[in-house]
């Protein structure tokens, strides 16, 4: 078969290796469609973030098949025990398990098939496309973040930054009950797509005041709970630590910020405004079986929609350095979703 491999920084090939065979427990999948994530193009370019270490060893041993943890394909081939898939299921995956990450410590989806346990599968509901049962992995960490937070039926709730994070975040919010939800971006077409997607108020933080818009919204009280996508480092495009202060300015006393974006090691957290106003400041839940189950439903019942969010979807495996290329840089591209690959049919 046919798989990318990793030779060095902004180096990858398309390589011709050996079918992969499932081990007991693992399943063979004929993937359809794969998207990078942001984390990968980063590592892709040498960025020290998250599992930085774990890609300069894989690619010092020798070309690798680094990356594709989210994608969506059909099972072709079952290991030794496996009795909760068949062959010809149609699923998704989560990216990660205690014996490893896909993509990271086993061969990734940017490859005409890929072998992984069958604990990371879902079968996709007839009404999900590949397409969408390739955002699960993502959708998963809105999912977590959302059950986090706790109840939120009848709460307030705000979403800063409309990204493809933010904008899934208020859809699972929504999905929970939420009463009221605020969403706030810098681009207008993001905060369309929020409008479309069920908030009811939309801050644009590059013409307006948002703290005096979210307290304006809630009667000088503040929201319930606060989801921060957009913070990381400036370098990369993000809003470094302004988020959470931003974050703290908009919760209620005793209300709740769950930190959504990735920080690298270490940020600065305003502790005096968390601490002296009873703020609780939480990460997402830790995926499993009920949450990844959960995140497919969603989609399955239409109660989440990505398809808006997926803009750009690229014809065959050869065009994986182009939807890195293009995820890399999604504000000047106009995506909000990565770049997309389908790399069969169904």
């Amino acid at each position: 078969m046919r798989a990318w491999r990793i030779y060095g920084e902004g180096d990858m090939r398309l390589d011709v290796v050996p079918d992969p065979v499932p081990p007991p427990g693992w399943v063979t999948v004929r993937v359809c469609v794969v998207q990078p994530s942001i984390t990968e193009t980063l590592l892709f370019q040498g960025v020290k973030t998250y599992l930085h270490a774990t890609v300069a060893a894989a690619i010092a041993r020798g070309p690798a098949p680094l990356f594709g943890h989210e994608f969506s394909g059909v099972v072709s081939c079952l290991g030794a025990g496996v009795d909760c898939l068949a062959v010809g299921d149609r699923v998704a995956a989560r990216g990660s398990h205690p014996e490893g990450i896909v993509g990271f410590d086993y061969p990734g989806a940017l490859a005409e098939q890929i072998v992984v346990p069958a604990s990371l599968l879902a079968r996709l509901p007839a009404t999900v496309t590949h397409s969408e049962g390739a955002v699960v992995q993502a959708l998963t960490d809105a999912v977590a973040a959302v059950d986090a937070a706790g109840p939120l039926a009848g709460r307030s709730v705000a979403v800063i930054g409309q990204g493809a994070m933010g904008l899934s975040c208020l859809q699972v919010a929504r999905a929970a009950g939420a009463q009221t939800l605020i969403a706030i971006a810098k681009r207008e077409a993001s905060l369309v797509l929020a409008r479309r997607f069920g908030a009811h108020l939309t801050v644009n933080a590059t013409t307006e005041d948002v703290v005096a818009a979210v307290r304006a919204a809630t009667h000088g009280r503040g929201v319930d709970v606060v989801f921060e996508t957009a913070g990381g480092p400036v370098e990369q495009g993000l809003a470094g630590d302004a988020t959470l202060a931003q974050a703290a300015a908009l919760v209620r006393d005793a209300g709740t910020v769950v930190g959504v974006a990735f920080h690298g090691d270490g940020t600065f957290l305003p502790y005096g405004l968390f601490r002296f106003r009873g703020i609780r400041y939480l990460f997402p839940s830790l995926m499993d079986r009920a949450l990844f189950e959960n995140t497919v439903a969603l989609l399955g019942s239409g109660a989440v929609d990505v398809k808006p969010m997926v803009t750009h979807v690229l014809q065959g495996l050869e065009q994986i350095p182009q939807a890195f290329a293009l995820t890399a840089d999604k504000a000047r591209h106009g995506l909000i979703n990565p770049a997309q690959v389908v790399v069969s049919q169904d």
